[in-house]
This record gives structure tokens, sequence and C-alpha cells, in this order.
């Protein structure tokens, strides 16, 4: 329930109003395909739910640069110029 009261934004909102629309079409129309349409976008508004819902469309964190491929630590050596 939670996921379902909180968290509207825009792109909610609008797939909400897409969705009613479509379905609303799709009735008067007599259109299956439409009317699938419809309640798909309207349950990704209600529940919340799309593309990037689970966290799957981020970067990759990117890696430690003071690592390498195997995972072992790079010795680094200080160099001191005398000017």
């Amino acid at each position: 329930m939670e996921r379902v009261l909180r968290g509207w934004n825009f792109m909610r909102w609008l797939r909400l109003g897409i969705g009613v629309y479509a379905l609303v079409a799709a009735v008067q129309q007599q259109e299956l395909i439409l009317g699938i349409a419809g309640i798909f976008l309207t349950a990704m508004a209600v529940f919340g739910f799309g593309c990037c819902a689970g966290g799957y469309c981020a970067p990759a964190p990117r890696r430690n640069s003071r690592t390498n491929t195997t995972g072992t630590s790079i010795q680094f050596e200080e160099i001191k110029s005398d000017n």
C-alpha cells in the first residue's frame, strides 16, 4: 500500500492520464489491444513500476582506481623534485 500512495511525480501522473484515456477510448471503440495498453499504463502508474523501478537502469558503481583487475593493491612511490 505504501508504494501506491507515495512517490507520485509528473511521469506517474502522465502515465495514469494516458492509461485512463486509453481505457475510455478502448471501451468506446471496442478495441481489445488499446484496452490492454490502457490497463498496462494504468497499472504502471498505480503500482509504481516501470523499466527502472528495480534500479536496474542505474550505471554500475565505479571501481576503485587504486586496484587493478586482479584485485591487488597498486603500490605508489612519491617522487619529489629539488627545484
